[in-house]
C-alpha cells in the first residue's frame, strides 16, 4: 500500500507560477501510478500525494504577469492551522504580496507551526524570505533568487544574523530545509 505524502504550497495574490505549478504537476502525477497505462512506465512508485494550495483567503489567486488564468487554493492558512494539519512538504515560492504584512503574517504563523512536522521545507526564488522571516533558516545554509539576492540578504542581515547566504548555488540542502534560487537559475552570477 502506498504512503500519501500530504504536501502544502504557500500561494498568494501575484505567486510566481514558474515557482510551483509544474513540479506540483509532475509531483501529482505520482497519483496515476496505479493507472494501467501509465504502471509500465512508472513501476512501482510507494508514495501518492495530497496537494493543498494556501492562502490568506479562498479568493482566486493570480500572478504577477496579466493575462495568466488563476488558481483557486484549497483552504486558508488559518484553516490548515486551527485544525492542526501535518505536511509532509511544504513548498514556498515567490510572491509578490508576500512582502505586504498581514498575508505575510498568516503564511509566517503557518510555517513556525507546520516546519518542524514536515519532512522537508522547500523554497524557490525569494521564497526563501519567507522562511527566514519565520525563522526558519536560523543557524543553516540558504540561498535565493540571484536577481535581489543583495537586497533580500541586506534586508534579512539586519534581522537574522545567522544565516549563512551561499551566492553562488542554485540551491543549498541543509537538513530538512532545502533552498533554490529560482527555476532559470544561474549559479555563475557575480556579487
Amino acid at each position: 500500500m502506498p504512503e500519501t505524502l500530504k504536501v502544502a504550497v504557500c500561494i498568494c495574490q501575484e505567486v510566481t507560477f514558474a515557482d510551483f505549478m509544474m513540479p506540483m504537476e509532475l509531483l501529482g502525477s505520482l497519483n496515476f501510478a496505479d493507472h494501467p497505462l501509465f504502471a509500465k512506465v512508472f513501476g512501482d512508485v510507494p508514495y501518492r500525494v495530497n496537494i493543498d494550495y494556501l492562502a490568506s483567503t479562498l479568493d482566486t489567486v493570480f500572478g504577477f504577469t496579466d493575462g495568466l488564468p488563476g488558481i483557486k487554493p484549497t483552504r486558508t492558512y488559518a484553516d490548515a492551522m486551527e485544525k492542526g494539519e501535518k505536511y509532509d512538504i511544504i513548498r514556498v515560492p515567490a510572491g509578490k504580496s508576500k512582502f505586504r504584512s498581514m498575508i505575510m503574517c498568516q503564511e509566517i504563523e503557518f510555517l513556525k507551526g507546520a516546519a518542524p512536522d514536515a519532512k522537508y521545507v522547500m523554497s524557490v526564488c525569494a521564497g526563501s524570505s519567507i522562511l527566514a522571516f519565520a525563522g526558519l533558516l536560523d543557524g543553516k545554509r540558504a540561498t535565493t533568487n540571484k536577481f535581489l539576492y543583495k537586497f533580500i540578504t541586506n534586508v534579512l542581515h539586519g534581522t537574522n544574523k545567522n544565516i549563512t547566504w551561499v551566492p553562488k548555488s542554485r540551491w543549498v540542502v541543509d537538513g530538512n530545509v532545502w533552498t533554490s534560487s529560482g527555476v532559470t537559475a544561474d549559479e555563475r552570477k557575480d556579487f
